[in-house]
């Protein structure tokens, strides 16, 4: 088995559990809200279609600053989280969220 010799190879080779994508796509629009944490802004993400036919993947990516502004065009490294919450009948509910990377 070969190994990664660049930065780029290593950057982009694939960790069981490693909850890190990469999207490239334009920004669609930027919403803010005060979380208890400080401002939260989360930016909605359209990647490009696969074909002609086929409807373009969204994603809201949330950050503690902004990634950059509508129309632009990004490419960013995100993390998947999960946070759960529970209902007023008890409902134990879990929801994946994207998180910019401040690492990366």
């Amino acid at each position: 088995m070969s190994t990664p010799t660049t930065t780029t190879e290593v950057k982009n080779k694939l960790t069981p559990n490693d909850l890190r994508m990469r999207l490239q796509g334009k920004i669609d629009k930027i919403d803010q809200f005060d979380g208890q944490n400080g401002t939260i802004h989360e930016t909605l993400l359209i990647l490009p279609a696969i074909d002609q036919y086929s409807s373009p993947p969204r994603f809201a990516i949330k950050s503690d600053k902004k990634i950059g502004k509508p129309g632009e065009s990004v490419d960013v490294t995100v993390i998947i989280k999960s946070r759960y919450w529970k209902s007023q009948a008890g409902k134990v509910n879990h929801t994946p969220d994207l998180w910019m990377d401040d690492a990366a």
